[in-house]
């Protein structure tokens, strides 16, 4: 198969597609999806303004953005609400920036709220809900107790909390407030998602860093128990570089749970949080590859002891630059999980093996992966 491919992209506003009025004047789209932490999607382009003729975009245009190649088509970006409008110069352009619909929405103030005994999908489903939002979550996340929660937070930085006790992505897209487990092999809607093998032949500049981190024996949350009027603790395990020898003592979390349930859960994904910290990949790939998204698991064989295994990609970022075409650099990290998914031969994993200097949409079956994350 050729690998000599024709980057294209398309631009849409209310569904009308508007890419002729960009062609000849678009010089480049950046495009970020970052895997929840409190951030949202974003896109900028960027546009020839030589002869001052284009038209400023008037309020929060929403537009949906697709990047690929003439000979294998397009992968979805997401829609963005177009919310920063720059106008410089020299060379004349105008500059948009987008951020994936309905973040903007999200109440950024800080809110008065309690919840006792609710379940995450009930939590998230009034957030959503005051912010016009569509939700997507995992029946697993879903369903898990809160036994006690007090907000004096904005909504934001409570989805962040959620993350942090779960152990999820929650992030919004396409006006959807998705919340799904960190490193799951499916979508919120239980869809299995690919896992995408490379080798050295499909990167450009890599860098693999390992970060020198304490050894624990675990990890320790203290929660307050009403019935007795004490705090108590619970601890999870950890497992791999993470295991301590002689000497080690648990990480202890500085912050109080309300109850066991929350503690527990804390501690474990603290745990997954530690692992994940130690070790971190950037990678520019060969050919850009517009169809690669965050929370993606890629598995890279064929190079040095250190480098070979699983990564989880935290952001994506596809730039397509009208003078070279489509670059793809993936932030990942390691998995939370302590598998690395060297041995291919073990589990029911979705694999996608693109040819160097294939992208990833070459190989997708019947066209049942296109880029956008199905809810």
């Amino acid at each position: 198969m050729s690998t000599s491919y024709t980057p294209i992209y398309r631009i849409e506003k209310d569904g009308v597609d508007i890419t002729n009025r960009f062609n000849d004047r678009t010089t480049q789209i950046k495009v970020e999806l970052t895997a929840g932490g409190g951030s949202g999607d974003r896109c900028e382009i960027v546009i020839d303004d030589r002869d001052w003729a284009l038209e400023r975009p008037a309020g929060a245009a929403k537009i949906q953005v697709w990047l690929g190649y003439q000979e294998i088509g397009l992968a979805y970006m997401g829609t963005f609400e177009v919310d920063d409008v720059i106008l410089q110069g020299m060379p004349r352009s105008m500059q948009l920036t987008g951020t994936s619909t309905g973040f903007n929405d999200m109440k950024k103030a800080p809110q008065i709220a309690n919840w006792d005994n609710k379940s995450v999908a009930e939590i998230l489903g009034e957030i959503a809900g005051q912010s016009g939002l569509g939700m997507s979550i995992s029946e697993e996340l879903g369903s898990m107790k809160i036994p006690f929660k007090n907000q004096v937070v904005s909504n934001l930085h409570l989805i962040h909390e959620l993350e942090r006790i779960t152990g999820a992505v929650g992030k919004v897209v396409d006006g959807n407030l998705m919340f799904v487990p960190r490193d799951s092999d499916n979508s919120a809607s239980g869809v299995s998602l690919p896992m995408l093998v490379l080798q050295p032949e499909h990167f450009g500049q890599w860098r693999v860093r390992f970060t020198s981190t304490p050894k624990y024996t675990g990890v320790k949350a203290r929660w307050w128990d009403e019935a007795s009027k004490t705090y108590k603790a619970v601890e999870a395990g950890v497992t791999g570089l993470l295991s301590g020898g002689a000497g080690a003592t648990p990480y202890t979390i500085g912050s109080q749970f309300l109850s066991q349930a929350e503690a527990l859960a804390g501690a474990q994904s603290k745990a997954r949080a530690l692992k994940r910290a130690e070790k971190e990949g950037n990678f520019d790939l060969a050919k850009g590859d517009p169809w690669i998204r965050d929370q993606q698991k890629i598995i890279i064989t064929k190079m040095r002891e250190g480098i070979n295994g699983g990564y989880t990609v935290d952001k994506a970022i596809h730039t397509y630059i009208k003078s070279t075409g489509i670059r793809t650099t993936l932030e990942c990290r390691a998995p939370g999980d302590d598998v690395d998914y060297s041995d291919l031969s073990e589990g029911p994993y979705f694999l996608l093996q693109p040819k160097p200097g294939e992208p990833m949409g070459t190989v997708i079956p019947d066209g049942s992966f296109n880029g956008s994350v199905p809810f």
